[in-house]
């Protein structure tokens, strides 16, 4: 009787600790579980801690303040089980400082930091100009066709070289010094303008003395040429994005010309001038874009694999993109609605590139295939994330740059934008006035903290989002019922891929030791 006694007032005393030196009602943390192992991700700390099944469970009663349910958990395992788990996830408490996070988690807002005016004049790494609005194909999925609208049209608007002459000035005055200025050139299709392509490039090469500077376009490679072909070769520094879906079937299914006619043949020629005119240098200086269009499925992925397999003069090497469609003019609400009565839809690409990545790790195989950055991606977000000694409530803005800071978008009349990818992103400025920082600071940085914070604090994974503005604007307007869409999408994909990661280390933790030379953006 003395025994349980005693027994009783020890697990008082735990009950006692655990309420007093966890965030309650809720702390915020991720418990996930591979084929063999179980483990929790700590989102104050950002560590990740094995545990054992009982200790796995014992946490989720932790995790969603059902603190005093540990007590009727003592006739599921021995009392030495019992006592032990429960001393364990005290001492971890105690020497990792985990499950401290919660409701007072915050953002550390750039818009407060004397550092954002530093960023904005002289941090700027990257201006993407808009040399045209015209495009000579007209691809079912495009964002600048009519079923977009957020999005601005295809147009007869050019950008002049003048306002080309001032955007690349505006970029040499307010460079990164350290990391360089990168200048890309977008559309519409650029090599509609290649001889303002040119002339942009060697007036930068003229202007931009003090910098280390580089080049990059996305094309649809149909106007490429061996001329063009060569020339872009010959500019050091230079890479290009070319949009190719796959094999002729797949690719003419979506990128079709003005006329309705497919551009596969002349896309697959472009490419073969590029990437036979850089020789051994393609392999770093050609990313290859892909959208996974409808009707999905795997033996779509299969075909579009043996494809690009298929090609012995394509370095194997090469990057690969894939993604599928934007999509445009969501009823939000709509969506969910139907995702809890009927389930969601297999996301097949996501499937697909988690078993290939798993059957080459696991055969020592050569590990590049078509789709590899559907894992890639998120992995560097685990693998690279900062991980603290102790719990600190400080957060970034999710996976948000400095606007007008790491990125400037100039469209074709001079305008500055925040990034390409968004829909409707509000103008911060121009080329002739610069960046206007109190719309920055209040519009962008400030606002998206206030409206967001509710939600990010409530979150497991606010430190490992990759959410950013391209996620949350509608009408140059941050949408919260848009950002809460995406919310739910990239909270499942990081709880897999977590796990896969995880999965990956206890199957070759040495294979995943390339990610050290990724960069986190």
């Amino acid at each position: 009787m003395l025994e349980l006694q005693e027994s009783s007032s020890k697990i008082d005393e735990y009950i006692s600790y655990l309420k007093k030196n966890t965030n309650q009602p809720r702390a915020l943390a991720k418990l996930f579980k591979t084929d063999s192992s179980y483990y929790i991700y700590d989102t104050g700390t950002s560590k990740v801690i094995s545990c054992s099944e009982f200790e796995y469970k014992t946490l989720e009663k932790i995790i969603s303040g059902k603190i005093d349910e540990i007590v009727n958990m003592r006739n599921d395992v021995s009392d030495e089980e019992y006592f032990q788990a429960i001393e364990n996830i005290k001492n971890a408490i105690e020497e990792e400082d985990i499950l401290k996070a919660g409701n007072d988690f915050k953002f550390v807002s750039p818009g407060h930091l004397e550092e954002l005016d530093e960023e904005l004049d002289s941090r700027v790494r990257q201006i993407v100009l808009e040399l045209t609005g015209k495009c000579n194909l007209r691809c079912g999925y495009c964002i600048y066709s009519e079923n977009y609208n957020d999005r601005r049209n295809f147009n007869e608007n050019d950008m002049t070289e003048d306002i080309a002459k001032k955007a690349i000035d505006y970029a040499n005055l307010h460079g990164d010094k350290e990391e360089g200025v990168a200048i890309t050139f977008y559309g519409g299709e650029p090599l509609i303008k290649f001889d303002l392509l040119k002339n942009c490039i060697e007036y930068a090469k003229k202007t931009i003395k003090d910098k280390e500077l580089t080049f990059s376009l996305t094309s649809n490679l149909t106007l490429m040429t061996k001329e063009i072909a060569e020339y872009l070769a010959s500019v050091e520094g230079l890479s290009i994005t070319c949009s190719i879906d796959g094999p002729q079937d797949v690719h003419d299914s979506s990128r079709k010309d003005i006329n309705g006619n497919g551009s596969f043949e002349r896309a697959i020629r472009g490419l073969k001038y590029i990437v036979e005119t850089l020789r051994d240098s393609a392999e770093e200086r050609v990313t290859l874009s892909m959208v996974f269009n409808r009707p999905y499925s795997f033996e779509k992925l299969k075909e579009i694999a043996l494809f690009f397999k298929g090609l012995d003069w394509l370095p194997e090497k090469i990057s690969k993109n894939v993604t599928y469609p934007t999509v445009n003019n969501i009823d939000y609400d709509e969506v969910e609605r139907i995702i809890s009565q009927n389930g969601e839809s297999p996301d097949y690409l996501r499937i697909w590139s988690e078993e290939s990545y798993l059957h080459k790790l696991k055969n020592s195989e050569d590990k590049e295939f078509f789709s590899k950055t559907i894992i890639e991606s998120p992995f560097v977000r685990i693998h690279r994330r900062p991980i603290f000694i102790k719990y600190i409530k400080d957060n970034n803005l999710n996976g948000c740059c400095v606007p007008g800071g790491r990125k400037i978008y100039v469209t074709a009349n001079g305008d500055f934008l925040v990034c390409e990818r968004i829909d409707g992103s509000p103008v911060i400025g121009n080329v002739y006035d610069g960046v206007d920082k109190k719309k920055v600071k209040e519009l962008l940085v400030e606002e998206y903290a206030n409206e967001a914070l509710n939600d990010c604090k409530n979150c497991w994974a606010s430190r490992l989002c990759e959410i950013c503005y391209a996620m949350c604007f509608n009408s140059g307007k941050i949408d919260m019922k848009k950002k809460r869409y995406y919310c739910n999408f990239v909270r499942k994909h990081m709880e897999k891929s977590i796990i896969l990661y995880h999965k990956c280390l206890e199957i070759n933790p040495k294979e995943l030791e390339y990610l050290n030379d990724f960069i986190l953006r």
